[in-house]
């Protein structure tokens, strides 16, 4: 049986949208913390000119493998099992890397080898793209955010919402560069980064 995100069948479309502009050039494109797998496929059946790589760790696997083997896409190769605080970064050779509602949810030295994955992943000018919820200049930008984040640091200290600029300053000591934001519903923002050096 499949599972089902409830918040990835909210948020899927607008996140395939914002991210077409760095698609339509086509490409290969890594999904870090694929989850379910529901915005990969979602993303891959909209995208044909893009091949989509999910990965996670070995736990979400058999989810990921059913969502991919259903969804019987052509540009959506079988799911890789990848422990970004383990496991060697994969070839350098993705056009794009994407992660969704992985920053917050984890401690601070899994983001480091998230973004140290991701930057390793990268051709040069490649493009990296994290989806979620960010504080900006330090505060929450939402009542809900604010209470997401009290949940979060009471189920591990070292997790919880990052703020925009720690996080842009965090990616560029892996030679990602910001680029732009975007504002997304429910008060996430997507942050797009280029592989430089």
């Amino acid at each position: 049986m499949k599972p089902v995100a409830e918040h990835c069948l909210r948020n899927q479309a607008p996140i395939a949208e914002a991210l077409h502009p760095y698609l339509e050039a086509g490409g290969r494109w890594l999904e870090l913390g694929s989850g379910t797998g529901q915005h990969g496929v979602f993303i891959a059946g909209r995208e044909p000119q893009v091949q989509w790589q999910l990965s996670d760790v070995a736990e979400a696997h058999a989810g990921l493998l059913a969502w991919q083997s259903d969804a019987g896409l052509p540009n959506l190769p079988p799911p890789w099992v990848l422990d970004v605080t383990r496991d060697e970064p994969p070839p350098r050779d993705f056009d794009g890397v994407f992660t969704a509602n992985t920053l917050h949810f984890v401690g601070g030295p899994v983001v480091d080898s998230l973004l140290c994955c991701a930057a390793g992943a990268l051709v040069e000018s490649g493009w990296f793209a994290a989806y979620g919820p960010f504080n900006r200049e330090g505060q929450y930008t939402s009542a809900g955010n604010a209470a997401l984040d009290g949940w979060l640091r009471g189920r591990d200290p070292d997790s919880g919402l990052r703020d925009e600029a720690e996080v842009i300053g965090w990616a560029a000591d892996h030679h990602l560069a910001f680029v732009t934001a975007q504002d997304m519903p429910a008060n996430n923002r997507l942050l797009i980064f280029t592989k430089k050096g």
